[in-house]
């Protein structure tokens, strides 16, 4: 069993404003040791060790504090010691608070704590996450009532209100951070608290008595359980963030099956381009190419025509996945026609027509996190 430290630092000069791109392309390049991990939010550094034992995560956090250090030093800035502290975590006990490792910043010991607040989640040390449920259970409640009163004035004549509300806001917030603690699902104890989270906003869309069960509240307002929604934007995050595979009972998703987010700040500047668009009519001259993708049937597909001199020449179809959205239906039609077009000598001129909005404002911004999107930019600079 591996012992586990966090090291939290924070920039502590207000004159200097650490953010974006230019932050994590000069942090990004510090060598660190082996099983250790550094990550940046706005003015917020992060740093995970991992060690056998207190004496490695005590060499490995010392080395890398001095490079941080003289990194901060070579850049101007400084780190505050009063917001710079540690938490030890470990299963069965093997680290803790009266024992820690000591790290030191300037000859200044990092002070210990039980528990800390990263990005809208509370970690403990044993990542028990009971902090952080009973936080969100008191602002939840709190959150219900507030928008409640708001909406109070309309509910007598717009009764599914309030059911919009939890859908668009009180859920995705209880939610949030679902990738930090969602692997700890298969604790009953979790689930618990997660299901009881649900109370106070379901008995406000239900009207019912404060002494029914969550399980009635939860069947009579028709919404899923909080465990059981919770599982499935868990998997959701794993498959496309994490591109990890998932089960769910008898049904294995593989991630290469989805389609896939970029990141954004992984693509050089220069390589952001734009592909503009028109609106008009066929001329019915030279080579025109027409593109659609469709859902008939739960059934997704997608197709080309194509014409010569207002002639039909070519025409073909595929099918694609039924999980497939129209969306990737519309793209699929369009990445056939650039590899058709591809096979077209250079002195034939092609008109490409969509009727995809949507792909063509995606082809229009600079920046994608969409690889289909980047891939179809590519094609077209070909």
């Amino acid at each position: 069993m591996r012992k586990y430290g966090i090291l939290i630092t924070r920039e502590g000069s207000r004159k200097v404003r650490v953010a974006g791109l230019s932050f994590g392309t000069l942090l990004w390049t510090l060598p660190l040791p082996q099983g250790s991990h550094i990550q940046a939010y706005a003015d917020d550094i992060i740093v995970v060790i991992r060690g056998k034992d207190k004496e490695e995560i005590e060499t490995k956090g010392n080395a890398i504090l001095e490079k941080l250090l003289a990194w901060g030093a070579e850049h101007k800035l400084s780190f505050n010691i009063q917001k710079t502290f540690q938490m030890p975590i470990t299963f069965g006990g093997r680290l803790n608070l009266r024992n820690p490792p000591i790290i030191s910043i300037n000859n200044h010991t990092i002070r210990v704590v039980n528990n800390i607040k990263y990005l809208g989640v509370t970690w403990d040390c044993c990542l028990t996450f009971t902090k952080h449920f009973k936080a969100l259970r008191d602002k939840t409640d709190s959150l219900t009532y507030k928008l409640s009163t708001v909406a109070n004035e309309f509910y007598s004549k717009r009764s599914g209100l309030f059911r919009k509300i939890y859908y668009g806001a009180i859920e995705p917030y209880l939610l949030c951070g679902v990738g930090a603690w969602g692997n700890r699902l298969k604790l009953k104890k979790i689930r618990d608290s997660l299901n009881s989270l649900q109370r106070r906003p379901l008995i406000k869309i239900t009207k019912a008595y404060r002494t029914i069960s969550t399980e009635a509240l939860q069947v009579i307002a028709g919404v899923v359980p909080l465990d059981i929604k919770a599982k499935g934007v868990l998997g959701k995050f794993l498959l496309t963030t994490i591109n990890n595979d998932i089960k769910f009972g008898s049904k294995i998703f593989e991630w290469e099956d989805y389609e896939t987010r970029l990141d954004p700040h992984n693509i050089h500047p220069a390589d952001n381009i734009s592909i503009t668009y028109d609106k008009h009519k066929p001329s019915g001259e030279e080579i025109e190419i027409y593109t659609d993708g469709s859902n008939i049937n739960d059934q997704v597909g997608a197709a080309i025509v194509v014409f010569y001199y207002n002639a039909e020449i070519f025409n073909t179809t595929i099918r694609l996945s039924d999980f497939a959205t129209v969306y990737q239906a519309e793209v699929t039609g369009i990445q056939m026609a650039l590899e058709l077009i591809s096979t077209i000598g250079p002195w034939n001129k092609s008109n490409l027509y969509t009727d995809s909005l949507s792909v063509l404002e995606a082809l229009n911004t600079f920046k994608t996190s969409k690889q289909d999107i980047l891939a179809i930019k590519n094609d077209i600079l070909e």
